[in-house]
């Protein structure tokens, strides 16, 4: 799979999980009596927030790491590290209950973009195995 390809996977999976996660927080928020009222620049901050925290997973392709591993805690740490930057610069906390609110959910976003990867990559190769054995098929 291309870089691109996989930039704008990730980039998709995360948004995706995010807005999922928000949507299941405001909606348990709601059957609890509270609101919660997004700003105008939500929308876009996810987005943002998507294409940024994609670019990591540039690491994975890093040969000189050699350890998975390694790899793998680079790659969180960076991402933590921008979800909590972001999150102060959007204002997606102002305090320590909002702060852990928001690893909370950057955790269930990272699960939810690494099992999304691992299916989409399965699923690929099935298609590409099946396409090889129909050419094996013909000779």
């Amino acid at each position: 799979m291309s870089k691109f390809k996989m930039l704008f996977l990730q980039t998709s999976f995360i948004s995706l999980g995010i807005f999922l996660a928000v949507g299941i927080a405001q909606t348990v928020l709601h059957f609890f009596g509270n609101t919660y009222a997004a700003d105008w620049y939500f929308l876009l901050s996810v987005i943002f927030a998507g294409v940024l925290c994609s670019l990591p997973s540039l690491i994975l392709y890093n040969e000189k790491i050699k350890p998975f591993f390694i790899k793998i805690l680079i790659h969180f740490t960076l991402v933590f590290a921008a979800v909590s930057l972001l999150g102060w610069l959007f204002k997606w906390y102002t305090g320590f209950i909002d702060y852990a609110f928001v690893i909370l959910i950057f955790v269930f976003v990272y699960v939810f973009v690494w099992v999304m990867t691992k299916w989409f990559y399965v699923k690929e190769d099935k298609e590409i195995n099946t396409a090889l054995d129909s050419i094996r098929d013909e000779e």
